[in-house]
């Protein structure tokens, strides 16, 4: 992974280690999560400070608050500030001034590419940003939920209205509530890790003064849709409000904001929050192993070492893991072994009815969204390839092409091609998405792959795969979307299809 990238993900993560190394997402025959530990506090102290000086509100110059303010405001030790300082001075980012304090170091190299990785991520953002808000008014139903989608908008509208600085508070608040209302817990993990990207977004939109009336009367007009359950109207009006924010992005774009925050602001905003709790990611990849019949040999629960090697923690962290599991009532514990709990024959049907239209749907969603970034990581990547890529993309093609005997052998190489894709496209964005739909991927090659009905001739699928690298390898920006165009939409209209005979059946 190249410097630039890294960087751009350490921006959106808040940390500087990823959740998971991509390339371990090529080995789908294989079950090994390997998840990430707790980072350091003193990590996502350095990467808070990273932040700030990329959006500008630590300009170049700025005096970053003494350690012992820092401190005492964030609870944490002088050693802990000390060691995100000096990482941060060790990288060329700050620098200490006699009788002056700590700074930000006035102009660098290392500067100017902190401020070009972010402004990237920026844009970035804004496509997917608006691609999302018409993907919820898509998959929330206005037919019940009218009002209650109209009362979750009303306040970009009163914010537009006040003509004061822009809150990006607000925005990702009402986000939060819109995916709350489609019912889509993939969707609602996904916010959760993006809160930051959201944040770095709406925190480049300049002072909107000058927008405030066309602003209000887009968020008018979103109301208005909701309210009438008008959902096409609805989703033209979100595309005009982030139009309208975008361009005001953009006619600001090219350095960062300068934009001097107070040190009250800046002691804020370095607040390092904890993450989820390691026991509890682990809890939750578990449920998703049991729901999908993996990790188990008949109805026990593979043991707690193989589970320590599967996820890269320590038994402890999987025997708590399993204890909430057990309080949920989701396992229970036999001997030495652990298994899914056991349930009435009656409830035993009803949950897996209702899980099963809950996973369609959820299944369905999450690949729509996949698709959109399959499509866009594709043009991004026919410009921004490197002769690496190039020259991987070939390779796993021309195995492609071999007879393969394995099919988990298929799914892997399929799987890598994508993947290699997304790399190619040098999009920070495009591999966090991945990064935290990390099972949502992996498992929807492994269900269309493995599924006739649904991958369709081996010979179909090479010749689309040919078609994308090809372009892709020849810089052909818009071939290489059209062929990815072609190739998601043949498998949404053999899964349309495949869930219409399977409910008739």
């Amino acid at each position: 992974m190249n410097e630039m990238l890294d960087l751009k993900l350490v921006l959106l993560r808040g940390e500087s280690q990823g959740p998971i190394e991509m390339d371990g997402l090529g080995r789908s025959s294989r079950l090994r999560m390997q998840l990430q530990k707790k980072s350091e506090l003193s990590d996502r102290l350095a990467v808070n400070l990273l932040g700030l000086i990329a959006d500008g509100r630590l300009a170049p110059g700025a005096r970053i608050p003494p350690e012992r303010q820092i401190a005492e405001t964030l609870s944490v030790s002088r050693i802990c500030v000390r060691s995100a300082l000096d990482r941060l001075k060790e990288n060329g980012y700050i620098e200490s001034v006699q009788g002056a304090g700590t700074r930000v170091v006035r102009s660098s190299e290392k500067l100017d590419q902190l401020y070009a990785a972010n402004l990237e991520n920026v844009n970035d953002l804004g496509n997917f940003c608006a691609y999302l808000d018409e993907f919820l008014a898509e998959w929330v139903d206005l037919s019940e939920q009218a009002e209650e989608v109209a009362t979750i908008l009303q306040p970009l509208l009163a914010v537009a209205r006040s003509s004061r600085r822009f809150d990006p508070e607000t925005e990702y608040r009402v986000r939060c509530q819109l995916v709350r209302a489609s019912r889509s817990p993939g969707l609602e993990l996904l916010l959760r890790r993006m809160a930051r990207g959201y944040r770095c977004y709406y925190n480049s939109v300049p002072p909107i003064d000058r927008i405030s009336e066309r602003l209000a009367e887009a968020a008018g007009a979103m109301v208005a849709a909701a309210r009438a359950g008008d959902k096409t109207a609805l989703i033209l009006a979100m595309r005009d409000y982030n139009s309208i924010l975008r361009s005001a992005v953009i006619a600001g774009a090219g350095g960062p904001a300068r934009r001097a925050a107070d040190t009250e602001l800046v002691l804020r905003e370095l607040n390092a929050h904890q993450p989820e709790k390691l026991s509890d990611i682990i809890a939750r990849e578990i449920a998703g192993m049991l729901a999908r019949a993996e990790g188990r040999e008949e109805d026990v629960l593979i043991g707690e070492r193989r589970l320590a090697d599967v996820f890269g923690v320590s038994r402890v962290s999987i025997r708590h893991a399993l204890q909430k599991l057990k309080e949920d009532g989701i396992v229970t514990s036999r001997e030495r072994f652990w298994t899914r709990a056991a349930k009435g024959d009656e409830d035993a049907v009803r949950e897996a009815r209702d899980s099963f239209e809950a996973s369609v749907r959820e299944f369905k969603l999450l690949c729509n969204l996949r698709h959109f970034q399959e499509v866009w990581a594709a043009r991004r990547a026919a410009r921004h390839a490197s002769e690496k890529d190039k020259a991987d993309l070939r390779r796993i093609l021309a195995e492609m092409r071999r007879p393969i005997d394995s099919l988990d052998r298929s799914i892997d190489l399929d799987l890598n091609l994508h993947l290699t894709i997304a790399r190619s496209a040098g999009s920070a964005l495009h591999f966090f998405v991945n990064e935290v739909l990390r099972g949502t991927v992996t498992n929807y090659f492994v269900y269309t792959l493995k599924n006739p009905d649904l991958r369709g001739p081996r010979e179909v699928l090479l010749k689309q795969h040919e078609a994308i690298v090809s372009a892709i390898l020849a810089g052909d920006e818009d071939g290489a979307r059209d062929a990815m165009e072609r190739h998601v939409r043949f498998f949404q209209n053999n899964y349309d299809a495949y869930m219409v005979s399977s409910s008739a059946a």
